[in-house]
């Protein structure tokens, strides 16, 4: 199954590993820390950070930051 995140991106429901709200994270100073250990980041809000969606990808991490509240987000992932 495919998850709709924003603009034409779909990821495959399989590969996600969480949907994140950024002012949360930015509140709790994880977001830096978080966003400096992600290689592949892809920015298709913009301009209007509001979710953060992290994937795996292979062998690897990929992140996706989406204008689309994370609520939202989650809720196009229930079955």
């Amino acid at each position: 199954m495919y998850l709709h995140i924003g603009k034409d991106y779909l990821i495959n429901i399989d590969e996600l590993i969480g949907i994140f709200d950024i002012d949360s994270l930015k509140k709790t100073n994880c977001y830096d820390k978080l966003i400096g250990k992600i290689k592949n980041i892809e920015d298709i809000s913009n301009n209007n950070n509001k979710s953060l969606i992290l994937i795996k990808e292979k062998n690897d991490i990929k992140a996706y930051i989406s204008n689309i509240l994370s609520t939202t987000i989650a809720a196009r992932s229930k079955i």
